[in-house]
């Protein structure tokens, strides 16, 4: 209540005596009887979907959080694919993968056995260990001598 320049006293309304009667409150509305409420249920946090590379594989069955996994994370494939034998796993997710191919001598004409080995980013939810054969494909370089990424675990190798 505040007083105007008149002495009156008002209301927050802005009227002047007495104050309006309250309300008549409406009967209350028929509900149904409530249902015992359960306590929420934490769910656990959704596994991000496997996206399609584009290349006829199976997505992996567990998930991950890496951001070179082409999966999982933003990693692109192109070009090459090749099939190897994953032959250490010293480094931190990434393993050296060995293949070996034939070339051939046209000076005696025959073939020579050859063998390449190539550093390639593991992605944890394929869970490479030595012995296995790996399905591997190119992709932009992930550090100085990685630019290959695997994308399938195979089993192991015969």
């Amino acid at each position: 209540m505040a007083k105007d320049r008149g002495g009156e006293s008002r209301d927050a309304s802005g009227s002047t005596g007495t104050p309006a009667p309250p309300k008549p409150r409406p009967p209350p509305a028929v509900t149904a009887p409530a249902r015992p409420t359960m306590p929420p249920v934490a769910k656990p946090p959704a596994a991000p979907q496997a996206r399609d590379i584009g290349i006829d594989v199976p997505k992996p069955t567990r998930s991950c959080e890496d951001v070179h996994c082409p999966f999982h994370g933003t990693l692109p494939v192109r070009g090459q694919s090749f099939e190897g034998k994953v032959v250490s796993t010293r480094m931190q997710r990434s393993v050296v993968v060995e293949r070996q191919y034939t070339r051939f001598i046209r000076k005696y004409e025959r073939y020579e056995k050859r063998t390449k080995r190539t550093r390639v980013h593991s992605p944890p939810c394929l869970e490479l260990k030595e012995g296995d054969r790996v399905l591997i494909m190119e992709c932009r370089p992930i550090a100085k001598t990685v630019s290959f990424v695997a994308i399938q675990n195979r089993g192991v190798a015969t």
